[in-house]
């Protein structure tokens, strides 16, 4: 009879431990989902929180992900420091270099491209989010005033053979977003905070600038306010 007691005890003891190992488990990843920086944004990682169900299966979290998944694809052709691109949505897109740089200065350079498509994300992205807030915020027009750097040396280091010690990427993005809303409309600066906040979050070109070390400083103004 005392073995058989002793046997049950070890029993719900191993269970218990079981459980709150499982619980502690499950907290660390679900904490992974987020990994906040010092401007309060949320950066997306690669770990996921999934319970385990019946009838769950890699297949089907695969399948969900490739619903929602959206595909960009560009072709090119370059000649010395040119480059024409086409997208997949016939469209022309045309890069060039300075000619103190070597180029002939035909185009935009690509870092110029890159922030034209940071404010051209920024404008579709804040409109949704203006659209979808409560109660809506209608935006007639923004405009942007938007300026980079970056360390040269980060491209231009030498010898070639050795990997940069200095980053080539962007270091600091800075500048203004005065957001004009539609006649009659009263926002808060609560409002605002949010619109930008969100906008610069959801903003795939923003996130991926952000995620990649660049200091992002854009201050959100109310259009309304200028005058």
């Amino acid at each position: 009879m005392q073995l058989i007691l002793m046997h049950i005890m070890i029993n719900l003891i191993s269970v218990a431990s079981f459980g709150r190992a499982s619980v502690v488990a499950f907290s660390v990843k679900q904490r992974a989902l987020y990994n906040f920086n010092s401007n309060n944004l949320p950066r997306i990682l690669g770990t996921r929180c999934f319970a385990n169900t019946v009838g769950s299966s890699t297949e089907t979290k695969a399948d969900d992900d490739d619903v929602h998944r959206k595909h960009y694809a560009i072709s090119g052709v370059g000649q010395r420091s040119k480059v024409t691109c086409k997208t997949n949505t016939n469209h022309i897109l045309e890069a060039d270099v300075p000619k103190k740089m070597g180029g002939g200065d035909e185009a935009p350079q690509p870092v110029e491209h890159l922030l034209a498509a940071l404010v051209g994300c920024t404008q579709a992205t804040a409109v949704y989010v203006g659209r979808m807030m409560k109660p809506r915020l209608i935006i007639e027009k923004i405009d942007f005033d938007i300026e980079a750097y970056r360390d040269e040396r980060g491209a231009l280091s030498l010898p070639i053979t050795e990997l940069p010690l200095i980053p080539a990427r962007l270091q600091r993005v800075t500048g203004v977003v005065v957001v004009h809303f539609k006649d009659g409309v009263e926002v808060s600066e609560e409002q605002l905070r949010i619109l930008g906040q969100q906008t610069e979050a959801r903003c795939p070109v923003a996130n991926m600038m952000h995620s990649s070390g660049c200091v992002m400083d854009i201050q959100w103004r109310n259009g309304a306010d200028e005058y």
